[in-house]
């Protein structure tokens, strides 16, 4: 199976790769008369996403426009308007580096892979432990949220300790809960005693 990335570039993206196929397919059709043929059937196809601006003469002008610069102007077809002159190749903007680490521990994010380094250089064990049961705490949650799953939590440490470099001291035994276990101190409801009516008897 190939991929899009592993794929040409798409000379007008929103066309789809659909479209730039049938597009530089037409240049395999020897017999010009039925190339023109499949030329126009191609135009009212790409017409027809976006069907409101289809008789409006200058669309129509740029999707004729459009198919010649898909197939590079190299095409030998009739057109109702003036063959556009060759226009010269976009510089390629570099893609911007991803920030939030590789593809495959998207799910993390950046920050948590920073507090991990961060945590390695803290030399109070207690405050080291604590950061790390937090972290572990935060991955595990981050990881269900972005997979719709659930996760060993053996899957959570040896994350960890991948993005530690090895330089943490894991308990992988340890279970991660799903939410903080901390107790929290709950205020007791006082309820008002019901207050009966005291009736004089007669």
């Amino acid at each position: 199976m190939k991929y899009n990335t592993q794929k040409d570039q798409l000379i007008i993206p929103e066309y789809g790769r659909h479209i730039h196929s049938m597009a530089n397919g037409l240049k395999n059709i020897k017999d010009k008369k039925k190339r023109n043929q499949q030329a126009q059937v191609l135009i009212n196809i790409m017409g027809n996403l976006n069907p409101h601006l289809r008789d409006n003469e200058e669309y129509k002008y740029k999707l004729w426009d459009n198919l010649f610069t898909i197939c590079k102007n190299d095409i030998d077809i009739n057109s109702p308007y003036e063959k556009p002159s060759p226009k010269k190749e976009l510089t390629i903007i570099e893609r911007i580096d991803n920030t939030q680490g590789s593809v495959k521990h998207k799910h993390y994010g950046r920050l948590i892979i920073d507090l991990i380094k961060e945590t390695v250089k803290i030399t109070d064990s207690k405050v080291k432990v604590y950061l790390i049961k937090l972290i572990a705490l935060q991955m595990k949650r981050s990881y269900m949220s972005w997979n719709q799953s659930n996760v060993q939590d053996s899957q959570i440490w040896e994350d960890l300790e991948f993005f530690s470099n090895h330089k943490l001291e894991l308990d992988k035994t340890t279970v991660i809960p799903v939410y903080p276990t901390n107790n929290v101190v709950r205020k007791k409801n006082f309820h008002k005693k019901s207050i009966k009516k005291n009736y004089s008897r007669k």
